[in-house]
């Protein structure tokens, strides 16, 4: 008989595997690799298909939360700081010519008002990564610092 212990295990490693492969993916497109090159990486036949795998695993990863209050109010200070910047990088009619990545962070930015908690975080870790480096006007900068402090309070502790 098999043991059920090795098998309670699957969801949560099924789980886990899920939320590296969604990071992998999102880690990939902010490097520059093109969905054609993770379709190829992932076995999968079409740059559509590598499209919507990333947005299954976005859909898993977030089911596999207890809902909108499981990181508490820090994750609601984490998502209006993140939709904050959204709203002054949308406002900014010279934001797509500020840097090289700012394309990218504006749409990275995009996905913010329906990532699941999981995803908000990468999402917000990928934004602040992709601005350490750009001088940004002083508003801009502030919403940038207000996103690094409440991801930092949302993030967990050793």
């Amino acid at each position: 008989m098999a043991d059920l212990s090795d098998l309670r295990a699957v969801p949560a490693a099924r789980a886990r595997l899920d939320a590296q492969e969604l990071d992998l993916i999102d880690r990939a497109r902010r490097e520059g690799a093109t969905w054609g090159e993770i379709a190829d990486a992932l076995g999968l036949r079409s740059r559509q298909a590598a499209e919507q795998r990333r947005l299954r695993l976005v859909a898993a990863v977030g089911a596999g939360e207890q809902g909108p209050d499981a990181y508490g109010e820090s994750l609601a200070r984490l998502r209006k700081a993140a939709l904050e910047l959204h709203r002054r990088v949308g406002a900014d009619r010279r934001w797509d010519r500020r840097f090289t990545r700012a394309v990218l962070v504006r749409e990275t930015l995009s996905a913010v008002p329906h990532a699941a908690g999981g995803a908000l975080f990468a999402l917000a870790q990928a934004v602040i990564a992709d601005l350490a480096e750009v001088v940004l006007p002083a508003p801009t900068a502030a919403a940038v610092e207000r996103l690094r402090v409440a991801l930092a309070e949302a993030s967990p502790k050793d």
